[in-house]
């Protein structure tokens, strides 16, 4: 193996573990999207929530590397929670996770700082989407 191969071999499997705190009010799919992610050494589940006051309070306990928020949840949705997460955890990176892919998903999302939009019928391809997500160089956020 060439030197160059066995340093970027030696820099994946030294990356710091990716800490995600997965946000939806089905159980079965926090279970799902908690199997697919630690499937992959690079992502650890530190915490589950099942509404937005929830998330927000283990939010700001786990400090997560990720907040992955269902976009469709029962009293604060997705882009409320996130509202308030990016004031109080600027550095915590927030991803949308949908059904519903449209421009006003993605219109909002951007508004409040979201970092990226992921479709709940891709299941396969999060983990790819949030590796990508993390090779991005983190926004600056500036909240006045």
């Amino acid at each position: 193996m060439s030197d160059y191969l066995k340093f970027l071999r030696q820099r994946e499997d030294t990356a710091p573990v990716k800490t995600i705190l997965v946000v939806d009010d089905s159980p079965d799919v926090r279970h799902v999207v908690r199997t697919i992610l630690e499937r992959d050494a690079a992502f650890k589940v530190c915490g589950e929530a099942g509404n937005g006051p929830e998330a927000i309070e283990k939010a700001e306990v786990l400090t997560p590397d990720l907040v992955l928020l269902d976009f469709l949840m029962p009293g604060m949705n997705g882009i409320d929670v996130a509202n308030v997460l990016r004031r109080l955890l600027p550095k915590t990176r927030i991803a949308i996770f949908t059904n519903y892919i449209d421009v006003l998903t993605k219109h909002l999302s951007s508004t409040v700082g979201i970092d990226a939009v992921i479709g709940k019928g891709s299941l396969t391809e999060l983990v790819t989407s949030l590796k990508k997500l993390f090779a991005q160089k983190a926004p600056s956020n500036n909240l006045g």
